[in-house]
């Protein structure tokens, strides 16, 4: 029976309460190892045996205090890609709908259309000058229909007279920005580019580091004595995503010990700077940050968001602060209500911020 628990645990498809249903079946296995043997073995397996209690109370407690989302996908909407470490499979129509994990309620039912080069699709020019804009769920347009994305809003806001590409995936950072350019993977499709655009906020360190659970097939970069290297794929820290990917982690610890260090929000910055660099060097463009500032979040690691933006902008990028007041938005919600991402209101925002700097560079850059 416990073969058999095991084995369904391996083959099964994932849900939330996997981590509930190991720590259960580490207690029922060192149960079982108490009740058939003796001496210091059976001392030693009930010590495991409580502590595995322990820990699978704690989950099943956090777990309710959680209440995570449900997301129902289409098949095929994500798995490996070599390089980046994970994307759309085919191109077409994936649908995604995200309940309420407590009234089961619909916070988004969208559907997302994958073109051939396996990227959001965005209605565009052709041909001719390309703008291509990096980053996550945020830049791809997680919760919106495809017309309500980042990249699709800018090139309506251009009149499409420019070529945009939108290389954005959910759960990226700014290392799969980096590897891309790196890796020489989208040479191609980014020929006769005009500017490269990358969203991001500060929390993105806590990618950059490979400290979250989602990050093991990521690219990993390790910055030490100020140069930056490449080293394979974040799950060379498999031990430390074991931990992360429980619920324990997200209500207990996180809270208290979580964020970023000096150190990470050194890394994330090392990878952005180093991102814009090979923009200049392989296709002459510049790179325009669109960062989204989180006070709260910088001075856990005794920095500020002015800090890191004069940081960037010191190394060449272009910088601008793309924080939205609501204020200005009276009645229209910047993030989807129930769950954060940006709507299209924030995004037809944001690209106007775009299309803004893109006027204003020197003829010769845009």
């Amino acid at each position: 029976m416990l073969g058999t628990a095991a084995l369904y645990l391996i083959v099964a498809r994932s849900t939330r309460w996997d981590r509930f249903f190991e720590l259960s079946l580490g207690f029922a296995i060192a149960v079982y190892v108490v009740a058939v043997t003796n001496g210091r073995l059976r001392s030693t397996a009930l010590t495991i045996a409580s502590l595995l209690f322990c820990l699978a109370a704690a989950e099943f407690y956090a777990l309710l205090q959680l209440a995570p989302a449900i997301e129902i996908t289409t098949p095929g909407d994500s798995g490996t890609r070599p390089n980046l470490g994970w994307g759309p499979q085919h191109a077409g129509v994936f649908h995604q709908k995200k309940l309420d994990g407590r009234t089961g309620s619909v916070i988004y039912d969208a559907a997302y259309t994958i073109d051939e080069n396996l990227n959001r699709q965005v209605i565009s020019a052709a041909a001719g000058p390309t703008i291509a804009f990096f980053g996550d769920s945020m830049t791809f347009g997680q919760g919106v229909a495809d017309a309500d994305t980042l990249p699709q809003a800018f090139a309506d806001a251009t009149g499409r007279q420019y070529r945009v590409l939108n290389f954005g995936i959910p759960g990226y950072g700014p290392q799969q920005f980096l590897r891309a350019l790196d890796s020489d993977m989208y040479r191609d499709l980014l020929s006769g580019s005009r500017l490269f655009v990358m969203l991001t906020a500060p929390w993105h360190a806590e990618r950059t580091n490979c400290a979250e659970s989602f990050m093991l097939r990521a690219p990993r970069y390790v910055l030490a004595h100020g140069v930056l290297t490449y080293q394979g794929q974040c799950e060379d820290h498999w031990v430390h995503h074991l931990w992360t990917r429980t619920a324990i982690d997200g209500v207990f610890l996180k809270p208290a010990f979580g964020g970023a260090n000096a150190a990470d929000m050194d890394l994330y910055a090392a990878i952005l700077i180093r991102a814009g660099q090979l923009a200049r060097e392989k296709f002459g463009v510049p790179t325009l940050i669109l960062y989204l500032p989180n006070d709260g979040y910088v001075r856990r690691a005794s920095t500020t968001d002015q800090q890191v933006m004069q940081r960037l902008r010191d190394a060449g990028l272009l910088v601008v602060d793309a924080g939205l007041d609501a204020k200005d938005f009276p009645g229209q919600p910047l993030g989807i209500p129930g769950d954060g991402h940006p709507t299209g209101v924030a995004n037809r925002a944001r690209a106007l911020i775009v299309r803004d700097v893109l006027a204003g560079l020197p003829a010769e850059a845009h």
